[in-house]
């Protein structure tokens, strides 16, 4: 006797075949990257892409608080100058105890601070430290690969022109600017016409008309910006007043 068409060889019709099949796929369930990955564990996909440009002293201390932040990833950075190892520390050792931390190691790094002795002022004594566009390349290297569980990590470009940086990285979604204070109004806002998120070091602009212009690229793009800001003393109304806050309000 033939078995009817619409069963098996092992008796399981078609139709049941289909049906139970599709109930599994619809019950099977997707796993979360970050599930995978463990607690607070951020998946590449789902961190913003950030470029350091001036990555100087100052430059280095505020990219290695960045890095810190989990949804955060470096992916350029930029500087005029190559390397130097004349940068002023606050403490001795500052740079390479910095980066250890930020890898979570206890060794190496000594590179980074050779401490020879720099004279700010009459009164003011420093140890210089190396910074420079292809030490904070190696950083921000190490550090993704540290945090890549997968072993793959995205390489970190280097660039002396930040113009050539906002035509080439494609995928950066915000800059830091962290260059000397007449650069930081033009890198702004030539980040923002590119529709880059901005951090700026204080100050983020030199007169008025380019806090207005400032503004107005903001509105016009949509764009976030943000600065660091200080506090002035008390206005005669015994209110706490931030000047860039006044200048971004207009008044």
């Amino acid at each position: 006797m033939n078995q009817p068409r619409n069963r098996t060889k092992s008796g399981l019709s078609r139709r049941t075949f289909i049906r139970d099949t599709a109930t599994a796929i619809a019950g099977f369930t997707i796993v979360p990257r970050h599930v995978l990955g463990g607690f607070g564990f951020v998946p590449p996909s789902d961190k913003l892409n950030l470029a350091f440009i001036g990555v100087g002293a100052q430059g280095m201390r505020v990219m290695f608080h960045f890095l810190k932040e989990p949804d955060v990833q470096g992916i350029a950075v930029c500087d005029v100058n190559k390397s130097g190892s004349n940068y002023p520390q606050w403490s001795t050792h500052e740079f390479c105890n910095s980066v250890r931390n930020l890898l979570g190691v206890s060794s190496g790094w000594d590179w980074l601070s050779p401490d020879d002795p720099i004279q700010l002022s009459h009164t003011l004594k420093v140890t210089g430290g190396v910074a420079g566009r292809e030490p904070a390349q190696k950083i921000v290297d190490a550090y993704n690969a540290s945090g890549t569980r997968s072993g793959n990590s995205r390489g970190c470009a280097a660039y002396s022109d930040y113009r050539e940086l906002l035509d080439k990285e494609k995928d950066l979604d915000a800059v830091v600017v962290c260059t000397a204070d007449h650069l930081h109004a033009a890198i702004s806002a030539a980040a923002m016409r590119k529709h880059k998120h901005v951090f700026c070091q204080k100050p983020l602009t030199h007169t008025i008309y380019e806090a207005r212009r400032i503004s107005d690229i903001a509105r016009e793009t949509g764009v976030a910006i943000r600065w660091w800001r200080e506090p002035i003393p008390l206005a005669p109304n015994g209110r706490l007043v931030r000047l860039p806050a006044c200048l971004w309000d207009g008044r």
